[in-house]
């Protein structure tokens, strides 16, 4: 589980910007290691951007491209943008329209009407299945209503991926037949999106990496890959009470995606680590777990296209408060590892200062030779 609301940021990004612990663990940093690593070559690099009150949006905006990220995703919950059917709320798709098209990253919109603790359906359809028709076709509407709102943004050809659904395996779970009615849905909104944006946008839904390990989730994704352009998956190596398996587990969890999707490119589109002691981690762990990455994405770079880390700064209390309690972790035995888990992804701190990770992500950017 997990939980990427960039939409708060969005909120902030016109007004803020126009407004005046220690481990014992192997350092597995490959700039370390006598044999060079491959270069950068076709794989993309994003990031979560946040701003923090000493960072606005723009700046932080910028630190990404500095570092060579050249892709930054957006979350929009459907319900936020159309409150009731037929009612549209257009100050984010305005924001967007007006920030990114002339900035040096390319987008992904990741579009929830169904994001990791259950759907995000418009006021009137809430409880209709996912393939009756009136939400099928109100979804439509939406799309072809969204894309008039972002011409700038269409017109710049920064719009790359599309991804219908986030970490969706999360309420389909084993049931064959909410799998079969999503299929359905996810299918007309493909279509309604190649009609309006152009086959050239990669168009997907986005799973766990849990999904995979549990044999019947795994069943029914692979069956409904065939309908997606690419394999997208969000990617924390936690144990089930939200500790942290050590770093060295990454390069078997990235042998094993590889081994079981086959056919599709495959994004990483969330990839995260904490650093607290809460979750047996440190700032120490977080950084050899971006080296992980590394080492294990040289080895996969013909397979996997693109990491998203999760994310640039790390987010305010208040605001992980109160995703405690959205995700209905309030009283939860493991409340406080939910907690710390999201509330230090963070690259950086929130006040601003950097953690060990964000040094060695500019390590072993430079090792492969990804800013010239």
């Amino acid at each position: 589980m997990t939980v990427k609301n960039q939409i708060a940021c969005i909120i902030l990004l016109l007004l803020v910007s126009c407004g005046g612990g220690s481990s014992n663990s192997n350092n597995t940093n490959s700039s370390n290691t006598n044999q060079q690593p491959p270069v950068q070559s076709t794989r993309i690099l994003g990031i979560g951007v946040k701003s923090v009150p000493s960072v606005t949006y723009a700046i932080a905006y910028d630190q990404a491209m500095a570092l060579g990220v050249r892709e930054v995703s957006i979350s929009l919950d459907w319900r936020i943008l159309e409150p009731t059917v037929g009612n549209y709320d257009d100050t984010l798709p305005v924001i967007i329209n007006v920030f990114y098209p002339n900035k040096s990253g390319d987008i992904t919109l990741v579009l929830r009407p169904l994001d990791t603790s259950g759907p995000r359906l418009p006021a009137g359809l809430t409880g209709l299945a996912f393939n009756n028709p009136a939400v099928i076709t109100a979804f439509e509407n939406f799309l072809t209503h969204l894309h008039a709102q972002l011409t700038t943004l269409n017109g710049s050809g920064k719009l790359k991926w599309i991804h219908v659904g986030n970490e969706i395996d999360n309420t389909l779970g084993s049931d064959p037949i909410q799998w079969s009615q999503w299929e359905t849905f996810f299918n007309a909104a493909k279509i309604r999106i190649e009609s309006l944006w152009g086959t050239q946008v990669v168009v997907s839904s986005v799973i766990q990496f849990g999904a995979l390990s549990n044999i019947n989730t795994r069943t029914h994704y692979l069956n409904f890959l065939p309908n997606l352009d690419s394999a997208v998956l969000t990617y924390y190596p936690l144990n089930a009470d939200f500790t942290v398996r050590p770093p060295s587990t990454v390069a078997a969890d990235f042998d094993f995606i590889v081994s079981i999707i086959s056919g599709k490119p495959i994004l990483l589109q969330e990839c995260g680590y904490p650093s607290s002691t809460i979750n047996n981690s440190s700032e120490t762990l977080q950084a050899d777990f971006i080296s992980a990455v590394f080492n294990a994405w040289d080895t996969h770079r013909d397979r996997i296209n693109l990491i998203d880390f999760s994310w640039q700064y790390d987010v305010s209390e208040a605001t992980v408060d109160q995703w405690v309690i959205d995700y209905g972790m309030s009283g939860h035995p493991n409340e406080n590892e939910f907690k710390h888990y999201l509330w230090t992804l963070g690259l950086s701190n929130y006040d601003g200062s950097e953690k060990i990770a964000l040094q060695r992500l500019r390590d072993e950017l430079q090792t492969r030779l990804w800013v010239q």
